[in-house]
């Protein structure tokens, strides 16, 4: 079984049983909701980092040497570690648990084309974040990278892994810098929806994830062509950018996803951490 389809059908099966055990959103408590849309809109975030990596791919016709789609992983860390914030740093330590969490969840079947695949398997997504994060600031991030079993040499030699992203990123940005009379356009647009997707669909744009990644967009890149942020039903839990219509999706299926994955880890916990810390290790 491909893990696209198991994906579609355990998505389903954990939103039945978030319903049947009452932590569907309706049901969550007011500080577990809380905590479970954080880490949705954290998510979100790097999503949307990840896919502006391959809007500035293909608008900017920038290099790339190896997987696209780790490139565009390797943009979003990037990204996030340059602002240095602790909301920054929580977002990436989000990013890593959620696809840790995927992993775990949509990761027990794997074939062979989830090895000839785009993407890197979800759990090497997750330990490549954290070992860029330890590569830019061992003294900051040591202990996320201990809990996540990462051992000590590779903590030290992650610098190198940092060292050569970063040492590119700037090369590319410094190249690309924005003229002031023609700054990227980005028009942002919400879809209408109804049913069971509303309550991720308004967590989504409360978030203001958009309009953070949107500003920015037009901020920092000059683009010789409008960008379309729409955020809809797509009938999967996914995201994409779309070369054609020079445009970023934003499914609220995906945003769903995000809440009941850590719905479900904050009740098997019996708390209100999201992460493997507190002196926990990852589970397999």
């Amino acid at each position: 079984m491909s893990s696209i389809l198991l994906r579609v059908i355990l998505v389903l099966s954990m939103a039945l049983v978030l319903a049947g055990t009452g932590l569907a959103q309706e049901a969550m408590g007011k500080k577990t909701r809380a905590v479970a849309h954080r880490f949705a809109a954290n998510n979100s975030l790097f999503v949307l980092y990840h896919e502006v990596g391959h809007l500035l791919i293909d608008q900017l016709k920038l290099p790339v040497l190896g997987r696209e789609e780790d490139a565009a992983d390797n943009m979003a860390t990037w990204t996030l570690l340059s602002k240095n914030t602790p909301a920054a740093h929580a977002a990436l330590a989000d990013a890593a648990y959620g696809w840790l969490l995927s992993g775990i969840a949509y990761g027990s079947n794997l074939d062979d084309s989830d090895y000839y695949a785009s993407h890197s398997l979800d759990r090497q997504r997750a330990f490549h974040i954290v070992c860029l994060m330890v590569g830019s600031d061992d003294r900051s991030f040591r202990a996320i990278a201990t809990e996540y079993a990462i051992d000590r040499d590779r903590q030290d030699t992650c610098l190198w892994d940092y060292e050569l992203i970063n040492r590119s990123m700037r090369s590319l940005m410094a190249s690309h810098q924005p003229r002031k009379a023609r700054t990227a356009q980005v028009r942002i647009t919400y879809h209408d929806v109804s049913g069971r997707l509303r309550n991720a669909a308004d967590a989504f744009r409360q978030s203001g994830v958009f309009e953070q990644v949107a500003a920015e967009v037009e901020r920092h890149y000059s683009l010789n062509k409008p960008v379309e942020f729409n955020a809809k039903r797509c009938g999967e839990a996914n995201a994409f950018y779309d070369s054609d219509t020079v445009e970023i999706i934003f499914c609220y299926e995906l945003m769903e996803d995000f809440i009941s994955l850590a719905a479900k880890d904050l009740q098997s916990k019996g708390g209100l951490h999201l992460g493997p810390g507190a002196g926990g290790r990852i589970s397999q």
